[in-house]
């Protein structure tokens, strides 16, 4: 009992599989740019905090200095008083 298949059975069987394998390929490419593409998220935010963190201490760095400018500074009415 020997198994045969007509050309177009042949030819729509071999469609199919590579129709499968295509989606297949196809499915697993787009969830890893999906992955990648999520991934990138995750290190824009850990660039934004740090980036935040640097703003926050130059903004407090220049708070001090500027503090400390001030009271260097002589007192204005005491210099009209003169």
């Amino acid at each position: 009992s020997e198994f045969i298949m007509s050309r177009a059975a042949k030819a729509t069987f071999t469609a199919s599989c590579l129709y499968a394998v295509g989606t297949i390929w196809f499915v697993h490419r787009a969830q890893d740019q999906e992955r990648a593409s999520m991934y990138q998220g995750v290190v824009r935010d850990q660039e934004r905090r740090a980036q935040r963190e640097q703003n926050k201490r130059e903004y407090d760095e220049t708070r001090a200095l500027h503090a400390e400018l001030i009271k260097e500074q002589p007192d204005i009415n005491e210099i009209k008083d003169k």
